[in-house]
């Protein structure tokens, strides 16, 4: 059985190693174009890989003279980050301010008496208000927690609560306002009234508010002028030279009492200085006499003028401290100088940081160019509200006070953004030290902006340089590759050598980086800043090979330095509006911008090269099929041919055999 051969499948003549040999030989050609397909895909690779580093040199490019360039990013530092901090956007201006923190803005917050562990609040309708708003609570009843839960849970942005265990069987409830500002009182009613007096958060008050009538003004510390001085309803107008003294009596203890009211100080215009002599005396004209047609007229009068010497302009005398106040003995204490301004502006003084008991505020006008006008004058204790005072008040809600150049102003919350134009100042703590607030360009992130370039860049040229050279060094000299970045470098090897788009590339990368640009007056190079090709090794002469490949380098100290001692010219070496048209048109940066725009734009140069390649790879996998398919043909072809062949020579063996067989019956 082993004998039997079935053409086409088994043979004893080895017909499929003939096959395969002959296969091997017409399979040639498709081999070949595979070969030219894998060349073609590793070439297009290449360029898309190109291409990408373009994109990102370009846009690193674009980064350091577009409207979202660094060079405008700004930075605010304070000398004392426990008092102030503060932000600033690109529309902050490069400025240094001095401020102090007179007080921090705060929200109320109501500690309760020590309660039982097994207190219970009662059931009832809850009415909380902070500032103009309101919290309504309907409590059915239960333990001090739940009700702080259900207090917190309603009360959202504007209030919350917490239990404190004060022992193991006393506890305390804290109620608090989340809104900061002297307007946003935390007040109680309904149930929440009742409660907060049971409670022990707040006591009965009567109202110390007393406001200090402008109609009673009396004489200050001299005789009272009513020409000077003009006293209405609500308002009390004092002209240059004058004082008056808006009185408060009885006398009232200072201690935890705020004097409000609202202040404007008017610039007059000044008087327009004599621009000449005064004129003569106005004299009659001569008279004449006439006799027999003869008229003789009179010798015109000559009268005699003295010198015109111009008067010495009025004395100015400016005092910006108008506001004092005035104790129980009748001392007055200073207040802060307050500025011009059309518009009143309203002045809050805690009394206890001047004196001991308050008997009147005093208005004192020495300026001779302006006037001051005060209204809605009154003194109040801030902690009062509804009738009701706190009993142990954590925090009470004040207002934020800043000094700024000496300017007092007053916000409700600790973030003030409308203070410093483009700067968001955030209040940490009150002090009595003056705080440095330096606005200034982020130099940090301009310097990461250019090292950023300089990356993209040496990127970038690597891959022109590996692409077009077949030199192993170039990626032994590369560090920061990985292994697998390493490894397709090495595929790539002159893979586009004498391609003369890259080497135009890189010549005119280099011609940017090395050439001098506008800075204003003069010019400037990169290497002025630190940024430079360094292919020079230093002391010992010659150059280094490695450093001839057209990368650059940083020396970040001397960049550094750069950036804070001449920033506009760092910054207009890499885009610079030359004609004032408002449009970047010169430096390093744009220079390159205009360079790869062509190789990477829609329809640009590397678009139609990847095209070319499409076409070529889509051609030679077409040649590929119709190859795999004649040779799928001419495999069948073969085998056919070589069965025919086996099955003829077969018989053949048959009817030998036949014949011997025949003959040795013949011999028997």
């Amino acid at each position: 059985m082993s004998d039997i051969t079935i053409p086409g499948v088994t043979s004893k003549y080895d017909t499929q190693k003939l096959i395969e040999d002959l296969m091997k030989v017409e399979r040639i050609p498709k081999d070949r174009a595979e070969e030219q397909l894998k060349a073609l895909q590793l070439q297009r690779t290449a360029w898309l890989d190109v291409n990408r580093s373009i994109v990102r040199a370009r846009e690193s490019s674009r980064a350091l003279f577009s409207f979202q360039n660094p060079f405008n990013e700004r930075i605010a530092t304070s000398s004392d980050d426990g008092v102030l901090t503060a932000t600033a956007t690109r529309e902050a201006l490069e400025d240094d301010h001095t401020l102090v923190v007179k007080q921090t803005a705060a929200a109320d917050r109501f500690l309760s008496a020590r309660l039982s562990s097994d207190y219970r609040v009662p059931g009832g309708d809850y009415v909380f208000t902070v500032g103009d708003r309101t919290v309504n609570l309907k409590f059915s009843g239960g333990s001090l927690k739940e009700f702080a839960d259900a207090l917190t849970r309603k009360g959202g942005d504007l209030l919350r609560a917490r239990v404190v265990p004060v022992s193991k069987s006393e506890q305390s409830i804290v109620v608090e306002a989340l809104k900061t500002g002297s307007r946003n009182r935390l007040g109680f009613d309904g149930a929440a009234r009742d409660w907060a007096l049971t409670a022990g958060l707040v006591e009965e008050a009567k109202s110390s508010r007393r406001d200090l009538s402008t109609q009673a003004a009396q004489p200050f510390e001299k005789s009272l002028d009513r020409s000077l001085v003009r006293a209405e309803p609500g308002s009390l107008a004092v002209g240059p030279g004058g004082e008056a003294k808006l009185p408060l009596s009885p006398a009232l203890p200072a201690a935890s009492l705020i004097l409000e009211m609202e202040v404007r100080v008017i610039p007059r215009s000044e008087p327009p200085a004599p621009q000449g002599p005064p004129p003569g005396p106005s004299l009659p004209a001569p008279g004449s006499v006439t006799y027999e047609g003869i008229t003789i007229t009179s010798e015109p009068s000559d009268p005699r003028i003295p010198d015109w010497t111009p008067p010495p302009p009025p004395v100015r005398t400016d005092d910006p401290v108008v506001l004092f106040l005035v104790d129980g003995s009748g001392r007055s204490v200073p207040l802060p100088a307050q500025p011009d301004s059309a518009e009143f502006r309203t002045v809050t003084v805690k009394l206890s940081d001047y004196l001991s008991d308050i008997s009147g505020l005093g208005v004192r006008n020495r300026n001779t160019h302006r006037d001051v006008e005060v209204r809605n004058v009154r003194v109040y204790d801030p902690t009062e509200t509804g009738g009701l005072k706190p009993r142990d008040p954590v925090d009470t809600a004040r207002d934020a006070v800043v000094l700024l150049e000496g300017i007092e102003v007053v916000r409700e919350t600790n973030s003030i953004s409308d203070l410093i134009p483009g700067v968001t100042l955030d209040l940490q703590d009150a002090s009595d030290k003056k705080i440095r607030l330096k606005v200034e360009p982020d130099r940090e992130k301009s310097k990461e902006a250019i090292i950023e370039l300089v990356g993209n860049y040496n990127r970038l040229m690597a891959d022109i340089n590996i692409l077009s050279r077949n030199d192993e060094r170039l990626i032994q000299e590369i560090s920061y590759y990985t292994d697998e970045e390493r490894k397709t470098a090495t595929e790539r090897l002159g893979l586009l050598q004498g391609d003369s788009t890259l080497n135009q590339l890189r010549t005119a990368m280099q011609r940017i980086v090395t050439n001098a640009h506008p800075v204003g007056e003069g010019t400037a190079v990169l290497g002025q800043i630190g940024v430079s090709t360094n292919a020079a090794r230093g002391g010992a002469g010659g150059y280094d090979v490695t450093r001839l490949r057209g990368y650059l380098e940083i020396d970040e100290e001397a960049l550094g330095r750069a950036l804070r001692d001449d920033f506009e010219t760092v910054r207009r070496l890499f885009g610079y509006d030359t004609d004032g048209d408002l449009l970047v048109d010169s430096g390093a940066a744009v220079g390159l911008d205009a360079l790869f725009r062509p190789y990477v734009e829609t329809g640009g140069i590397l678009a139609s090269k990847t095209r070319t390649f499409d076409t070529q790879i889509a051609s030679q996998q077409t040649r590929i099929e119709t190859l795999d398919r004649q040779l799928v043909a001419k495999e069948a072809e073969l085998r056919r041919k070589y069965g025919m062949m086996e099955g003829a020579l077969q018989s053949m063996e048959r009817s030998s055999q036949d014949i011997s067989n025949f003959m040795k019956q013949n011999d028997n």
